[in-house]
């Protein structure tokens, strides 16, 4: 399954749209770009109901993690990277009608089997709990 979860709610992953790239650098480094979009179709059925919890958005939510460097050889998965001012030239946000800030961001496995990651987002004063979690065939 394609998780791209905000609180209680799964927008999926639309496969096609999204991008992760993992690319070495000259002085050692990997350098991550992640961009993770959610599926048109599932955002349309979970908002098409004038009283669904989403249905102020007008688009689906988007993911980007641009700039993140890690250190190890280039097939090394990454596991368990807390994302915070130790990576001052990484930005991240989570879009959806705004950009917002993600907070307590988590990359917990970028491998050649999977994307997952974690963090936390606000919406209107509240925190909620979001997740993205993919296999990944290439």
């Amino acid at each position: 399954m394609h998780v791209f979860s905000i609180g209680d709610t799964n927008f999926e992953v639309d496969v096609a749209k999204s991008r992760i790239s993992l690319e070495a650098r000259a002085d050692g480094m990997r350098e991550i770009n992640i961009t993770i979009e959610a599926d048109d179709d599932v955002f349309m059925r979970l908002t098409e109901d004038d009283d669904a919890p989403w249905s102020w958005a007008l688009y689906p939510p988007s993911f980007s993690l641009q700039c993140l460097l890690v250190a190890g050889p280039d097939a090394a998965p990454v596991r368990r990277l807390a994302v915070d001012a130790g990576n001052p030239q990484c930005e991240s946000s989570l879009y959806m009608m705004k950009y917002r800030d993600v907070a307590d961001l988590r990359l917990e496995e970028l491998s050649t089997q999977r994307l997952a990651v974690t963090g936390s987002v606000d919406f209107f004063g509240k925190s909620l709990p979001f997740v993205i979690d993919m296999p990944r065939t290439r």
